[in-house]
């Protein structure tokens, strides 16, 4: 990108929103940071599970060495360009991990965005907005939208992050490869349906409970919860605060084939109870890693003995 500078008017304001866009990009950054090193997120981020000796870190190298990855250390013979090693599973447990970092980062960014939002609502002055109560109410409205806006991408981030866990299982369970549209809840259902009955060590597994109760939970911590409103945001609808008595027709209409209960669930809630949800799954996500990677283990030794 290379920007030329005139000495006139248009430069001075050029300058001035430059020096804005890179304070806001850094600046974001830092907030985050500092936001969660002295603890000002209430709730608080689900912690990061990774990193060397932590057990998810362990049982990542020992699935990736399982499964006939690269090695991190290989010693050859000069001229010797025999070896041959499968990249697919490095990558896929690539993907899942970097989409679990993205997913925690967007709630961290929702959670900021609605500090922000409460904080602009209450304290106007703080920000030394105009005096224009019109230009106001457009300023804090646009806030406000922001949390809104990344409170989807949150959503959508968090059922990305099991599609591509899904994905992985699907290759070890089922030798597939090619992931397109079975998502998590169906490779788990093929799992029960096919795996379960002849694996017992599968049937007595503690991770298999605890992933498949999250999995078939209908309520708003569960998984199927969390894949409805994603599927909705990305087809159907957008997220907003919903006021009393107020019927959003697309929301209406796209449910109108459904129970109402099931209406109910996934209509928008206020911002806390939006950014709760969130934090929630985010936690699941945390806390159901190493159950996921403990099964794809399994997977691996049903897959020998087969």
């Amino acid at each position: 990108m290379t920007i030329e500078l005139e000495t006139d008017d248009r430069t001075e304001k050029l300058v001035s929103v430059l020096g804005n866009v890179l304070r806001q990009s850094v600046n974001e950054s830092l907030v985050l940071a500092q936001l969660e090193a002295f603890e000002f997120f209430e709730p608080m981020p689900a912690p990061i599970p990774l990193g060397e000796g932590t057990p998810l870190e362990t049982k990542l190298e020992e699935l990736s060495v399982a499964l006939g990855a690269s090695p991190r250390i290989l010693v050859m013979k000069e001229g010797d360009n025999t070896a041959r090693y499968d990249t697919y599973v490095d990558a896929a447990i690539g993907e899942i991990v970097s989409a679990f970092l993205r997913a925690r980062t967007s709630v961290c960014r929702t959670h900021l965005y609605f500090i922000g939002s409460s904080l602009i609502k209450l304290h106007p002055e703080w920000m030394h907005l105009p005096e224009d109560s019109n230009v106001r109410r457009i300023l804090i409205e646009r806030v406000e939208e922001c949390f809104w806006e990344h409170a989807e991408t949150s959503c959508i981030r968090l059922a990305s992050f099991w599609d591509r866990m899904g994905q992985l299982l699907d290759f070890i369970f089922f030798n597939i490869r090619q992931y397109e549209r079975d998502g998590f809840p169906s490779v788990l259902d093929r799992i029960r349906t096919n795996i379960l009955p002849m694996s017992p060590t599968l049937q007595n597994s503690q991770s298999w409970s605890r992933i498949r109760k999250y999995q078939t939970s209908e309520e708003a911590v569960g998984l199927k919860w969390l894949l409805r409103r994603r599927n909705f945001l990305v087809h159907s609808l957008h997220l907003s605060p919903m006021r009393e008595n107020q019927e959003d027709q697309i929301f209406a209409s796209a449910y109108n084939h459904l129970e109402e209960n099931v209406k109910e669930k996934l209509r928008p809630g206020d911002k806390e109870w939006e950014l709760n949800q969130m934090h929630e799954h985010l936690n699941a996500a945390a806390s159901l890693f190493l159950d996921s990677v403990e099964l794809a283990l399994l997977g691996v030794s049903v897959a020998r003995r087969a």
